[in-house]
């Protein structure tokens, strides 16, 4: 439905009672002016008119009458010339469908939402169909292909266009029998009814396993079992003699397999007998090499722990021994150092009693003649340090060793 207020380009598209005033006519569109602005030249146009001719030029907008520049602050909107333009008269944009409402321009809009010649859609999704709104109850009720009804045989709700392809397979839809047995039965019980209860259906004799190969309609049954009794009977005999003939030889067959199952069970018997024997003798040798290996074993361990007794007694041998070495060669030490302090002693005192040379002169070294060098037993130098044992066994690291070996053989 057409609304006039709504934003589009233009002026409002009205039939008006009496002939448009120039003064109220835009320029640009020809029509009645929407939502009107003045210019500073004193010329009027549409607001969506200036807003287009703006986007057309770039931004700018020119005056269509005089070519003005007009800037943004350069118009205003004309509330007075909107006013008079809503309060003129109309007539109904379906008057060439006879509608013959008039009224002023600002209530059009509320008489179209109403008015019975308006064109309108159909109020279906489905259907696309657009008619006059005083057509669309009757279109609605009974031409709308997408109208609801309802199923006369299952009450369900389906599109009119659909009847068709329900009723091909509504459940609840009346039928007769396909076998012509004159029955009205419902869709959804024809499957049962043709296996239960038509009289038409085509079935075999209830003697088939005997033999009979007669097929009929149910209705027929009661009719051939009575005139085939003695068939039926005969048919029965002959049954009942294959059947005895059948046992018999099951029952030989049977004898025949028990007899080999027998003879395979005391085979297995003796062959199980056999390994269990086997396995008897094999368990007792096997706990037999057990024993002699727990034996062996409890020998072993007796032996080892023997060992381990005469080893830890060697052992604290060996430890005392070397205690009462370590003891003894620390006494050597204890001797050596204080034996070095007394001749450390004796070595200061002698050099105090040489007095120094005078000044100006050099001293004199005196060396002692070679026999009064001492010598070392271990490592044969001479030098003045052998006077201090002590401090030679740690200056001369052969001498050092030698000793320490030596301490420890004592």
């Amino acid at each position: 439905m057409e609304n006039l207020y709504a934003e589009k380009f233009g002026g409002y598209d009205v039939h008006f009672l009496q002939e448009l005033l120039d003064e109220l006519e835009c320029p640009v569109c020809k029509m009645a002016l929407r939502e009107p602005i003045l210019t500073m030249c004193g010329h009027r146009i549409c607001l969506s008119c200036s807003e287009e001719m703006r986007k057309r030029n770039n931004g700018v907008l020119i005056c269509p009458l005089d070519n003005t520049i007009l800037k943004p602050e350069q118009i205003f909107p004309d509330k007075a010339i909107e006013r008079a333009i809503l309060q003129l008269k109309v007539k109904c944009n379906n008057f060439l469908k006879n509608c013959q409402w008039t009224g002023e321009l600002k209530t059009i809009n509320n008489h179209l939402r109403t008015c019975e010649y308006q064109e309108v859609k159909c109020l279906n999704e489905q259907c696309l169909t657009s008619l006059l709104r005083n057509e669309l109850s009757n279109h609605m009720e009974t031409k709308c292909i997408y109208r609801l009804i309802t199923c006369q045989h299952c009450n369900q709700k389906i599109f009119f266009c659909n009847k068709q392809t329900h009723l091909e397979t509504c459940e609840c839809l009346p039928t007769y029998c396909e076998n012509q047995c004159g029955m009205k039965i419902l869709l959804k019980e024809k499957s049962s009814h043709i296996i239960n209860s038509c009289a038409n259906t085509i079935v075999s004799c209830q003697y088939l396993s005997i033999g009979c190969n007669f097929k009929g309609m149910k209705k027929e049954q009661d009719s051939h079992n009575n005139s085939s009794i003695q068939n039926h009977f005969s048919m029965a005999i002959s049954k009942v003699s294959a059947l005895e003939n059948k046992i018999l030889l099951n029952e030989k067959e049977m004898e025949a397999k028990i007899t080999i199952l027998k003879n395979e069970i005391d085979s297995r018997k003796e062959q199980d007998l056999l390994t269990t024997n086997k396995l008897l003798m094999s368990m007792s040798k096997l706990e037999n090499k057990i024993a002699l290996i727990e034996k062996d074993s409890e020998t072993k361990k007796t032996i080892f722990k023997n060992e381990k007794d005469s080893r830890k007694e060697q052992d604290l041998l060996t430890t005392n021994q070397l205690q009462a070495s370590m003891s003894k060669l620390e006494n050597k030490i204890a001797l050596i150092e204080k034996e070095s302090e007394t001749k450390k002693t004796i070595f200061k005192n002698e050099k105090k009693k040489n007095s120094p040379p005078a000044k100006g002169t050099l001293p004199v070294k005196k060396e002692k003649p070679a026999s009064e060098k001492p010598k070392c037993d271990n490592c044969g130098s001479e030098d003045d340090l052998i006077s201090f044992f002590f401090l030679h066994v740690n200056y001369c690291i052969k001498c050092y060793h030698a000793l320490g070996a030596k301490a420890l053989l004592k």
